[in-house]
């Protein structure tokens, strides 16, 4: 898939950092691109072309008044999805003027996130993006990948642990989902764990850091996982999937 680039035009530099780091978490690879003054975002989308697949605008940004620039970026591209970021309602009847894809009231959680880029993700053909069937009291569910941390088993339960902080689980074994995590983003680190390698964020001599937590590595497993987390850094290198 081709590197998707996202604008953040936000002066809050700490909430910014938030929802890049929600971004990244939602779309691996992503390229997000942060502005603290709107007139400077505009300059690079009056160049040409629009680069963005999104852009995210906080109404209290410097330069440009919010909704001014919300106009503008209206005026120059009619389709990009636009997401107003703001810390009241006020701006409710001029986002609905822009055709704003969502308006966030900020502090942003990255549930709200989540809610207004998982449509974009099918707008953006992503939604090839594989997900993991699991039963759950007779019903099948479905998580997509991106979605999971990593995967971990105890006393024949399977947890999944989420983005968000939360876990779901079923009765099973680890080794029933091996088949469909099979050339997938995730790696089987140990006898009781798969790990998300788009979550990872420090490869340690007998562990994975993730948001969520450590996910260990067993002597066992430690020269395959090397060699795939390896070679998935040196794909993460080139923009490849």
């Amino acid at each position: 898939m081709n590197v998707i680039t996202i604008a953040v035009c936000d002066r809050n530099v700490s909430e910014a950092n938030i929802l890049q780091e929600y971004l990244q978490q939602l779309v691996p690879g992503v390229n997000v691109r942060m502005f603290d003054k709107t007139d400077v975002l505009l300059q690079t989308i009056r160049k040409g072309r629009n680069p963005y697949k999104a852009v995210f605008l906080r109404m209290e940004a410097v330069g440009m008044d919010g909704i001014a620039a919300a106009r503008e970026i209206r005026r120059i591209d009619q389709f990009v999805p636009l997401i107003i970021v703001c810390g009241s309602e006020k701006y409710y009847k001029e986002a609905f003027e822009v055709f704003a894809w969502q308006y966030l009231l900020s502090p942003i959680s990255f549930k709200d996130v989540e809610k207004a880029v998982y449509p974009l993700k099918r707008l953006w053909g992503d939604m090839e993006e594989r997900v993991l069937y699991y039963r759950y009291r007779s019903q099948i569910y479905t998580l997509p990948h991106s979605r999971i941390q990593y995967i971990s088993s105890n006393l024949h339960t399977v947890n999944f642990h989420l983005n968000d902080g939360t876990s779901v689980h079923c009765r099973g074994k680890l080794g029933t989902f091996e088949e469909q995590l099979k050339d997938s983003s995730f790696v089987r680190c140990h006898q009781s764990f798969f790990v998300n390698m788009d979550a990872i964020t420090t490869m340690k001599n007998d562990s994975f850091v993730v948001k969520g937590g450590i996910v260990p590595i067993s002597r066992s497993y430690i020269k395959d996982v090397q060699t795939q987390y390896s070679e998935y850094i040196r794909k993460r290198g080139k923009g490849e999937k």
